[in-house]
C-alpha cells in the first residue's frame, strides 16, 4: 500500500506556467496558470487525479516530488471540464467559477478586506492577507485552517474552545477522489486532549495524551534535531503543530484511503518519498484491542494480560492462545471500600483512554 501511496501520487495530471506567488483582485488563474511561491517549494494550480476528468484547485510539491497534492480547495465539488477559474474578490474572497459563471467553491472571512491579495508561501500555506501587511496574525484566510489528508510542518490539529472551530485531516475517499473518506485524524478534545483517528464516528486508533514531551502512544516523537513539536492547551485552544528546524528538509504526515496514518521523508539522492513511521503498524495500536482493564505488549504472544487484580470476563479470552480479548477484564474481587483496597504502580505504559478523565492544567512537568 505505501507504494502504491507513492507512485499515486506522482500520476496527477498537472500542467501550468507561472511567473508569480500572487493574484490581486482583477487577476486569476485559469487551468493551465499556476502560482509558485517564492522560493519555488510549492505550486498551486488546476489538477485532475489519476484518470479523473474532474479538475480541482489544489497545492503540490513544486521543487521536490512535483505532483505530489497536499491541499484541495472544492475537494468536495469539481469543475467538470477545464474551463474553472480561480480569482479574489475586493472583499478577500477566493472564488472558483466554472464555465457557464456559476460558482463552484469560494473561501470565507470575517474581516473586512481593504486592500486584499492571496498569496502561496514557502510552507504551502495559501493565505488571504491585506497587500502591505506581512504580520501572519492577521490573516484574513488561510488553506493551514482547512487541512486535507497531509499534514504539514507548521500545520495545526486541534479546537478552538471559543469559536467551536476544528482543525483535523481526512483521507480521500479514493486515490481518484479527493471527496472526504471514512478516516479522520484530529484532537479529541474531551477530558484531557489526544490525538485519535477515526473511521466515521468509531475510534480505531489512538496515540496517547501529551506527557509534555510527545504523545504517550508513540514515544518516537520527542524533541531531536530534525523537527520540533509544540502542544498547547489552554482556556482558549487545545492544539498540536510539529516544525523542521532545518528548512532543507522536507517531511509530511499522510492520511491515505484505507485509514493509514504515514510519515513520509524525502530522500533527495533518491528523488523519491520514504516511508520514515507508520503510525497504527502493529495489535497495540488497534483501539481497545485487548478491552477494559487490560494491557497489550507488542513482543509477547498472545499481546493481552489483565491488570494485576483481574480476570478475563469471557471465557474465551482464558484461553491462552485466545486472540479475541475484546470484552476485557473484570475485577477478581470486588471493592470492599473498608480502607484495604490499594493502588499498584505500572511502568512504561500508554495513558488510558483520556476522554472521560480531567486534568490539572496548573502542573509543570519538573525534569
Amino acid at each position: 500500500m505505501e507504494l502504491v501511496l507513492c507512485l499515486f501520487m506522482s500520476f496527477f495530471s498537472i500542467t501550468g506556467t507561472s511567473t508569480q506567488d500572487i493574484i490581486i483582485p482583477g487577476q486569476s488563474i485559469k487551468d493551465g496558470e499556476t502560482l509558485i511561491s517564492a522560493g519555488g517549494s510549492f505550486e498551486l494550480g488546476f489538477f485532475s487525479p489519476g484518470s479523473s476528468k474532474n479538475s480541482y484547485v489544489g497545492i503540490w510539491y513544486k521543487k521536490v516530488s512535483a505532483g505530489t497534492v497536499v491541499w484541495v480547495a472544492n475537494r468536495e465539488t469539481p469543475v467538470s471540464d477545464t474551463s474553472g477559474v480561480l480569482s479574489i474578490t475586493s472583499q478577500g474572497i477566493l472564488a472558483l467559477l466554472n464555465g457557464k459563471n456559476s460558482l463552484v467553491w469560494s473561501s470565507n472571512t470575517s474581516k473586512t478586506a481593504q486592500n486584499p491579495l492571496a498569496q502561496l508561501l514557502e510552507s504551502g500555506n495559501l493565505v488571504v492577507k491585506e497587500r502591505n501587511d506581512n504580520n501572519l496574525e492577521n490573516i484574513l484566510w488561510e488553506s493551514f485552517d482547512y487541512p486535507c489528508d497531509n499534514f504539514l510542518s507548521g500545520m495545526k490539529l486541534g479546537r478552538n474552545f471559543v469559536t467551536g472551530f476544528e482543525r483535523y485531516i481526512s483521507s480521500w475517499k479514493s486515490m481518484e477522489d479527493p471527496t472526504p473518506g471514512q478516516y479522520s485524524l484530529r484532537i479529541d478534545s474531551r477530558g484531557y486532549p489526544q490525538l485519535i483517528l477515526k473511521k466515521g464516528s468509531e475510534i480505531v486508533f489512538r496515540a496517547g495524551s501529551w506527557n509534555g514531551f510527545y504523545f504517550s502512544g508513540k514515544p518516537g516523537l520527542e524533541q531531536n534535531p530534525t523537527y520540533s513539536y509544540d502542544f498547547v492547551l489552554n482556556n482558549n485552544e487545545v492544539y498540536y503543530k510539529y516544525e523542521h528546524r532545518n528548512s532543507s528538509f522536507v517531511s509530511r504526515y499522510a492520511l491515505n484511503p484505507l485509514g493509514s496514518i504515514q510519515r513520509f521523508v524525502w530522500i533527495e539522492s533518491k528523488k523519491d518519498w520514504e516511508i520514515f513511521s507508520t503510525a497504527h503498524a502493529d495489535q497495540c495500536a488497534i483501539y481497545a484491542f485487548c478491552g477494559a482493564h487490560a494491557t497489550c505488549t507488542t513482543n509477547k504472544s498472545p499481546p493481552c494480560a489483565c491488570l494485576e487484580g483481574f480476570v478475563p470476563r469471557s471465557t474465551t479470552s482464558r484461553d491462552s492462545t485466545s486472540v479475541d480479548w475484546s470484552d476485557g477484564c473484570i475485577r477478581r474481587t470486588p471493592l470492599a471500600c473498608d480502607g484495604k483496597d490499594r493502588f499498584f504502580k505500572h511502568f512504561g505504559l500508554n495513558f488510558p483512554e483520556a476522554s472521560h478523565s480531567w486534568a490539572n492544567k496548573s502542573m509543570m512537568l519538573n525534569v
